[in-house]
């Protein structure tokens, strides 16, 4: 059968509707039932996303040893934070690959980059979260340019604290020796992938050791970055 006959089409379309009546999908930023539709956040709220230039923001990092580029998608503003929290908190891995889909198709493809690597988590978190949520971003975004990710290049070895409340000189030290290489990556073009940019300690401690093992460019893709960021 190549399609639905004129004569199952009305009880087709209120079997649809039915379906969207008792299991609506729900916008996860303003909560607004979304009908038939595999997004996350509804038009209003992709409307209001905040874009964010598609040139490289690596001189704005506060932190960015051997990072060469860095680009970003959005501004972490309320319309995205609310389906992160969802990513990170509440078993939606899913929804990693579909905000990478929607990194991809907003940045094109930049550059030459090899392969993609996620930020790693340390393997005690990773077990208690069950995924890694930047693996899940780094799917969706090489599926939209048609890249290759790699998991294991790169392993963290040190289980660092939460880096919300420390400062730019706090969170380099908290983030210094907390990775290492386990792959060849000699004369490698890497992006590295996350959800959050902040000043850039974690995605700068992972290219200081790729680089000491002869990776040659090193490029950071984020969903959103916050627009005000701590300096002190």
């Amino acid at each position: 059968m190549t399609g639905i006959s004129p004569i199952m089409k009305p009880f087709s379309t209120f079997g649809f509707l039915a379906m969207d009546l008792l299991f609506p999908n729900h916008c996860l930023s303003c909560d607004k039932s979304i009908m038939r539709s595999k997004q996350s956040l509804c038009e209003s709220c992709l409307d209001k996303l905040q874009s964010l230039d598609s040139k490289s923001s690596v001189e704005h990092l506060t932190v960015k040893d051997d990072v060469d580029e860095a680009y970003v998608g959005w501004a972490f503003t309320d319309e995205l934070r609310a389906p992160i929290h969802s990513l990170k908190y509440q078993d939606r891995a899913l929804l990693g690959k579909e905000l990478g889909r929607m990194l991809g198709n907003k940045l094109t493809m930049i550059g030459s980059i090899d392969y993609l690597i996620p930020v790693p988590l340390h393997a005690v978190k990773e077990r208690d979260r069950g995924y890694n949520q930047a693996y899940w971003i780094a799917k969706g975004l090489g599926e939209s340019w048609n890249l290759p990710v790699k998991q294991n290049v790169i392993h963290r070895i040190k289980s660092t604290e939460t880096q919300t409340a420390l400062n730019q000189v706090e969170r380099k030290e908290n983030m210094k020796s907390a990775f290492h290489v386990r792959k060849n990556v000699s004369g490698a073009s890497i992006g590295i992938v996350d959800d959050v940019l902040t000043t850039g300690s974690t995605i700068s401690s992972m290219a200081v050791e790729l680089k000491k093992e002869g990776a040659i460019n090193i490029m950071a893709l984020t969903v959103a970055t916050p627009l005000e960021k701590k300096h002190d």
